[in-house]
């Protein structure tokens, strides 16, 4: 008799055992993390000591199982570094199975030997040996199959996702109490065939719960988890075209004036040669920026040229035109509306703020040349304007000698 009761223990143990190396394995997919094989065997011998030591001391399976969820919630804590709501999802949803699966046996077992309920209630009996040993076969089974289809990697997402781990977690509890009531009716002495096949009927339905709780759950996770990438890639994509923003003005702004510059003037003046447009050009030259400099140094230089360029924006604020500094003392203004009348009034308007800054020990104004025709010819509308703004000069120059 002690030796048939010590091979059914080593059974029960190695079963046991298979299933829990199994859940391990599965676990550690979760997060791509290995166990060592001491961990998984210090893991089952302790669970398994609780199994023997309840099974002694026949308390109620309600407390075995009971202590069995606080006991693997810790073990997956501590073994793979997973936090407390992740850890007992973990451990619910293999409690949950292998109790369904153990109330299954113990019932349907209990159909076939036509015996009572609590002869495979939580006591030192041989006949509960056998659901138990073909319950925990059947687990280990499940989580080869599962890890077999890689259900680990679906599980992750949901795990990550903490609105369905909570939703999960939640459905999970109510199984879970819904299997220990279940527990309850193994106390029972009468051999009632309608409390067996509830509880077959019971560990089936829990199943099915479970089931459809895991299904909703990670759909909501997927769905959840491709909002994240879609708004992730949405961010990339206002990064990638903020830094594309930042790459243009560094290659088409001039850096001293922060007009735009001589690269994007021939851009745009090749884009409207490309759609045959007539356009206005006014080629702009700083007068007195070589004496500014010899004067009052090169600083002051660079703030006159800056000044220029504010009063040039500051006029054409609102219009259709568009400003550029060419190089050096040397800014173009194009525009496909206005005409050169506009330009020169505005360009007047330049000249007259200019002359009228106090700020400065020097009076500033600008020659320009302003010339309309077809942007097809543009190079020969820039040496038109070029040769019309150095006459401009001249006479500006011969005027402030007689003055």
């Amino acid at each position: 008799m002690m030796v048939e009761n010590l091979i059914r223990i080593i059974l029960i143990a190695i079963s046991y055992y298979l299933f829990s190396n199994e859940f391990f394995k599965f676990s550690a997919e979760i997060e791509d993390r290995k166990v060592t094989h001491t961990v998984r065997f210090l893991s089952f011998l302790l669970v398994y000591a609780w199994f023997m030591i309840a099974s002694y001391l026949q308390l109620p399976l309600v407390v075995n199982w009971f202590v069995f969820l606080m006991l693997l919630g810790l073990e997956m804590h501590f073994a793979f570094s997973f936090d407390y709501l992740i850890s007992y999802a973990l451990s619910l949803f293999c409690i949950i199975t292998g109790l369904a699966v153990n109330v299954f046996f113990r019932s349907f077992v209990s159909i076939l030997l036509n015996e009572p309920l609590n002869s495979f209630d939580n006591n030192i009996s041989t006949l509960k040996a056998y659901p138990i040993f073909i319950g925990f076969m059947v687990m280990a089974l499940l989580f080869v199959i599962l890890r077999r289809r890689k259900f680990s990697s679906d599980l992750k997402k949901m795990l990550r996702n903490r609105k369905s781990l909570v939703f999960y977690m939640w459905t999970e509890v109510f199984i879970y109490a819904f299997l220990l009531v279940q527990l309850l009716a193994f106390s029972q002495s009468e051999n009632n065939m309608g409390i067996k096949t509830w509880g077959i009927k019971s560990s089936l339905f829990s199943v099915f719960v479970l089931v459809i709780s895991i299904v909703y759950s990670l759909r909501v996770a997927s769905l959840n988890y491709y909002m994240e990438k879609q708004h992730e890639m949405r961010n990339h994509l206002m990064k990638d075209k903020k830094d594309i923003n930042k790459l243009w003005k560094l290659a088409f702004t001039d850096m001293l004036t922060g007009c735009s510059n001589r690269q994007l003037l021939d851009k745009r003046l090749e884009e409207y040669a490309g759609y045959g447009s007539y356009i206005t050009l006014a080629f702009i030259d700083v007068n007195g920026l070589k004496y500014v400099n010899d004067q009052y140094g090169h600083m002051e230089g660079d703030k006159y040229l800056i000044n220029v360029s504010r009063t040039l924006e500051k006029v054409m604020e609102g219009v259709n035109v568009d400003l550029f500094r060419y190089g050096g003392d040397e800014f173009v203004m194009i525009s496909n509306t206005l005409c050169e009348r506009d330009i020169t009034e505005l360009l007047e308007q330049v000249n007259q703020l200019l002359m009228d800054d106090k700020e400065v020990h020097y009076t500033g104004s600008v020659s320009y040349g302003v010339i309309r025709g077809d942007c097809s010819t543009y190079h020969k509308l820039i040496a038109e304007a070029d040769d019309l703004m150095y006459k401009y000069k001249m006479k500006y120059y011969e005027a402030k000698v007689r003055s």
